[in-house]
């Protein structure tokens, strides 16, 4: 995992101090912060899967880097308007870039409420198989990795697939949350672990809905307006990706 964590350094004074050289730095930073999330969530669920503590105290170092670089990022946002005082598309980008490491950095901190549950989780059986809650694992980063390239390459073609990822998202933990209440209908045992479930499934759609605020982000940043996107295909049924 240290090569994840070995490539973000501030800029120093002897390097090119343009806002574009600046602006071309935070970019890769988030790049960075986009890889480390992403990697927090995968290991996570996958901790949550075998009720791996010694894993899940991996993702919560993963997930402390990314707050780290969060602040490095904001940091670094803050530096470049100040000193260049940008206008235009360039205030624009660097305000996205903002809201974007501040969306990644709570989809590491919901890695990280994960991570808590597990530890509560410990001696416990699961008493389903996971299916819905890796999918949602899946469709999170999916739509992260979609709106990321919105931003970073200012391309704004693939945002119907975005929502309609994001409304797959919604309409798996409505069948999750459903098929759990039938347990508990039926088991008085499972009360607890099917809580974790609950919760869990919770974050990970949040991670989602973080994706669509990254891309409302990138759409501001490239055409100057403000968009409201996830409403696209609301409602609609589980077979939009089919």
């Amino acid at each position: 995992m240290e090569t994840y964590y070995t490539t973000y350094v501030c800029v120093d004074d002897s390097m090119d101090s343009t806002l574009d050289a600046k602006t071309s730095d935070i970019a890769e930073h988030l790049k960075v912060l986009h890889s480390l999330v992403s990697t927090a969530l995968v290991q996570v669920m996958k901790a949550f899967e075998d009720i791996d503590v010694e894993l899940a105290a991996e993702a919560g170092t993963v997930s402390d880097r990314s707050e780290e670089l969060h602040h490095l990022v904001e940091g670094l946002v803050f530096d470049a308007v100040s000193k260049h005082q940008p206008e235009d598309l360039n205030l624009r980008r660097l305000i996205a870039y903002r809201n974007t490491s501040d969306c990644l950095h709570k989809i590491g901190r919901y890695a990280k409420k994960i991570v808590e549950i597990v530890e509560q989780c410990e001696g416990l059986d699961h008493f389903k198989e996971l299916v819905s809650l890796p999918y949602l694992t899946e469709l999170a980063n999916t739509a992260i990795d979609v709106s990321m390239r919105a931003l970073l390459e200012a391309d704004l073609s693939e945002i119907d697939e975005l929502e309609k990822l994001e409304a797959q998202s919604d309409r798996e933990a409505a069948d999750m949350f459903e098929e759990i209440a039938g347990y508990l209908n039926r088991r008085r045992d499972v009360s607890e672990l099917a809580m974790y479930y609950v919760i869990v499934g919770r974050y990970c759609e949040r991670a989602a809905d973080q994706a669509i605020i990254i891309a409302e982000s990138a759409s501001y940043m490239i055409t100057g307006d403000r968009v409201k996107l996830g409403l696209a295909y609301e409602g609609e049924s589980a077979s939009l990706l089919d």
